[in-house]
């Protein structure tokens, strides 16, 4: 390669500058010394923003595509939308800043086909990630969750002699329930408790036993510690014990589907829930498990299940998603899911992510579970550089300390502790 002579002129530092946020672009503009309302008009057309939207009538898209280019961003289409009846629902992908999407989004809004529905989800969209700086907060019985600045971190206790993540050891009841306290004393944020184990091949176990593990937990843990208690079960029964017993939020691993008296029981009381994707069940979830886009699969049952708990009475500032790290996926797909972490944060719910100790950590790594903690952290510190609102995680101790640094660096406040 030949050496370029630059003369005896100045040298001008040019180098690429990482901009992955608005509050990024705000932070060099006022290090920079814009005035204020300079940097806000600014920090607006310094991110570039690629959506995606489907179902798009082919017609509708042409008009996509002429409105972008005008407001100075772009669309793609698939190659053959022109030779497809008007009528045919394709895929595009819109880019541009934040002030391209918001010029178009004024004129699709009085556009046909379905196009002023589009241009509300876009709005929506764009005000979920660049409008108020304000938390999210949901309520959980007496406690408050706060989202939005650090990441929130909930520990697991599972309550099952065949439990994959502590070989069968943690499942007696004093035991649990001091590892339980140790877990709040250390400064977890939520405590997500278990009866039935759903590592791949799991047996189901009956309601009896599932409420003779968890519920006497329950109640003996509500009065100790001063943090909300999650109930990781896909049965309304075992949900309402458990609340009555003290829990407060519901971790359905079946998104909601498997008991339908689980949406209404969390309408009732007011619950939040944690709506996961599941492929399958836990007995056959990991039998080549198959996608054409994983994140944009789950993504739509994540939706699906998010409206269909909202018309059930859900309150839908109490939801949250995870897109269930394991459960019917492929070490691909999880890496994959990792990976695209912030495109679930398209479903305006506080995204929680489950990896701790995985199955596909150990195969990378070649570890066996209780050897997966260093795997796990990397897993972690990189989806909270993506945006993900809570962990889930068992070697809570360690995993503090990789969320608060990580935190640090991703630059997420630490107030709302």
């Amino acid at each position: 390669m030949e050496s370029r002579d630059v003369g005896p002129g100045p040298r001008f530092n040019v180098r690429l500058v990482r901009v992955e946020s608005q509050p990024d672009a705000q932070r060099l503009l006022t290090e920079l010394g814009s005035d204020r309302g300079g940097v806000d008009r600014m920090s607006r057309k310094m991110q570039l923003i690629v959506v995606s939207a489907e179902n798009v009538q082919a017609r509708a898209a042409h008009i996509i595509k002429q409105v972008m280019l005008s407001k100075g961003g772009e669309c793609a289409t698939p190659r053959d939308v022109f030779l497809v009846d008007g009528k045919t629902p394709v895929r595009v992908i819109m880019m541009g800043t934040a002030t391209h999407f918001r010029k178009a989004i004024r004129n699709l809004s009085i556009q046909p086909f379905g196009l002023k529905a589009l241009a509300s989800e876009l709005a929506r969209l764009l005000d979920d990630e660049f409008g108020s700086s304000e938390p999210r907060i949901i309520e959980a019985g007496r406690y408050t969750l706060d989202f939005g600045g650090r990441t929130l971190v909930m520990g697991v206790i599972n309550a099952t002699p065949d439990s994959f993540s502590d070989p069968g050891e943690l499942w007696k009841f004093d035991d649990a329930r001091a590892r339980a306290i140790e877990m709040a004393q250390a400064g977890v944020d939520i405590l997500d408790i278990g009866g039935e184990s759903s590592r791949p091949g799991a047996e189901p176990v009956t309601l009896d036993e599932e409420l003779r593990r968890t519920v006497p937990l329950i109640e003996s843990l509500a009065g100790e510690v001063s943090i909300p208690i999650s109930i990781d079960s896909y049965k309304s029964a075992v949900a309402e014990k458990a609340i009555d017993a003290g829990a407060c939020i519901i971790n359905d691993i079946s998104g909601l589907r498997m008991d339908p008296a689980m949406i209404s029981l969390a309408a009732e009381r007011s619950a939040p829930v944690v709506i996961m994707h599941m492929q399958g069940t836990p007995r056959d979830m990991q039998k080549d498990p198959q996608y054409e886009d994983v994140v944009s699969d789950i993504t739509r049952f994540l939706r699906e299940r998010c409206d269909t708990a909202i018309e059930g009475g859900v309150d839908p500032g109490k939801i949250m998603v995870d897109p269930g790290i394991g459960f019917g996926k492929t070490i691909e797909h999880n890496l994959e899911i990792i990976r695209r972490i912030e495109e679930f944060a398209s479903l305006g719910c506080p995204v929680v992510l489950g990896t701790s100790r995985k199955r596909f950590i150990g195969a990378i790594l070649d570890r066996p579970e209780d050897q997966r903690v260093l795997g796990t952290a990397a897993t972690v510190a990189f989806a909270i550089a993506r945006g993900v609102d809570v962990v889930r995680v068992h070697d809570v101790e360690e995993m503090l300390e990789v969320v608060k640094m990580a935190d640090a660096v991703a630059g997420k406040s630490r107030t709302n502790e």
